[in-house]
């Protein structure tokens, strides 16, 4: 765990949002390339790019605020009832990627439909949605350095110890697991490092079918929220960090994971269903 890496003139430089950055550096290169080996428009990336990152960073933080406003913030102490400005303290942390991702495919959604005249929303789709676990997955490498979204305890061979003073070495001395004088925490799942694997493998994936197959609209699409539904379902039964109230039973990731794979469903059906029948989309 490396949570801060080094600090200049005064601004502390944080691993989480190095990752960040790398993940859509990269994420935007490849688009670049993917829209000209597809003889898409390669200067619509910075459109797209641009209503994506906007959206998703408003509805996860949104997402985050709701979901914990009245949980007290490390640092201050305070709820976001109590000290409402720390809803903009972005540089201290605090998103929900559910958020970010339904908020992201909403603002692209209006504006596929805003430009509908030139290839269907489904076709829009499919090509974002692509890169969009690459970037899960440098985002949870910097999950991992940063100690957050942390799994249960483990003695397995995979298991790791996090250093004193990360989050999950604070929960188990609140918990009286561990003492306070304890130089690491107990070992537990590397969630963070079995969701970004996955997600690597899942942006593979996508990249090989689109090139092969964009021609059955919502294909990519209903593949994604299959396979990242059902991976997030998963990894939330190996997590053991603070996540907010359960509802049925199942966490609130869960639950959108559960509604995201219905959705896939659906996707996939009008994909297979529309490729088998030959239909022509303009």
């Amino acid at each position: 765990m490396r949570s801060d890496l080094f600090e200049v003139f005064g601004l502390q430089l944080h691993t989480y949002g190095l990752m960040l950055a790398i993940g859509f550096v990269l994420c935007y290169v490849l688009a670049r390339r993917l829209a000209r080996l597809t003889r898409r428009d390669p200067g619509e990336v910075d459109t797209l790019i641009m209503v994506a990152a906007v959206c998703g960073l408003i509805g996860a933080r949104l997402t985050y605020v709701l979901q914990f406003w009245n949980e007290p913030q490390g640092g201050t102490g305070l709820t976001f009832a109590e000290a409402p400005m720390q809803v903009f303290q972005l540089w201290k942390g605090g998103l929900v990627y559910y958020g970010g991702f339904i908020a992201a495919a909403l603002g692209l959604f209006v504006y596929g439909l805003m430009r509908r005249g030139r290839e269907p929303v489904r076709a829009l789709l499919d090509y974002c949605v692509v890169f969009v676990p690459l970037g899960q997955a440098f985002g949870r490498v910097g999950c991992f350095f940063h100690g957050c979204c942390y799994g249960g305890r483990t003695d397995c061979a995979l298991g790791v110890c996090f250093p004193s003073g990360s989050p999950a070495w604070s929960a188990q001395v609140a918990a009286g697991d561990l003492s306070p004088y304890a130089s690491h925490a107990l070992p537990v799942w590397p969630t963070q490092l079995f969701e970004a694997a996955g997600c690597a493998l899942l942006f593979a994936a996508l990249w090989w079918v689109y090139k092969r197959r964009r021609d059955a609209l919502g294909l990519c699409c209903g593949l994604y929220a299959m396979a990242y539904g059902a991976l997030r379902f998963v990894g939330e039964c190996l997590r053991d960090d603070p996540r907010g109230d359960l509802l049925f039973g199942l966490t609130f990731s869960q639950n959108v994971s559960l509604a995201l794979m219905v959705l896939g469903l659906g996707f996939l059906w009008f994909a297979f269903r529309e490729s088998k029948d030959g239909t022509e989309h303009r």
